[in-house]
């Protein structure tokens, strides 16, 4: 065995120590949606609204906790605004489903709700789209239906 290929695993080991060095204490950012949301004070919603109030929930068994918010997306377009969220993995490999805890969230949207559909975006795709919450295909809040 060459002396480089003794010696491989110690680099790659120094290297990993290095890049998670460099990282510092932050957390990895999931990849996809892996949270539910609700609206905590629907009537509060209206055209002209710009901030949401939000209870957020991480999908998974994480034994009663929900993680600190890690991402948003919000896809905007003429007649919904589609949000996705994404929370901390939990640590460790088992855990119990006793439900979740809901945490507060304040989503700030770049333009005024108008008369859009507010979507949850865990319901249109993944393991959230099987569960209760997602019956009504994730409609959080429509727009009031105009007078005749």
């Amino acid at each position: 065995m060459s002396a480089l290929k003794r010696r491989l695993p110690g680099i790659a080991a120094m290297a990993l120590l290095a890049a998670s060095a460099l990282a510092g204490c932050s957390s990895q950012v999931p990849d996809e949606v892996n949270a539910q949301w609700t609206l905590i004070d629907p009537a509060g919603v209206n055209e002209s609204s710009t901030s949401l109030q939000l209870g957020v929930m991480a999908i998974a068994c994480t034994s009663g906790t929900t993680g600190e918010i890690a991402a948003t997306d919000v896809e905007l377009s003429n007649d919904q605004i589609v949000i996705g969220i994404a929370v901390e993995p939990a640590e460790g490999d088992t855990h119990t489903c006793p439900g979740n805890e809901t945490v507060p969230y304040t989503l700030e949207l770049d333009e005024p709700v108008g008369d859009r559909t507010l979507i949850d975006a865990s319901c249109l795709e993944g393991i959230g789209q099987k569960t209760t919450a997602c019956q009504d295909g994730g409609i959080r809040w429509s727009p009031p239906a105009e007078q005749s």
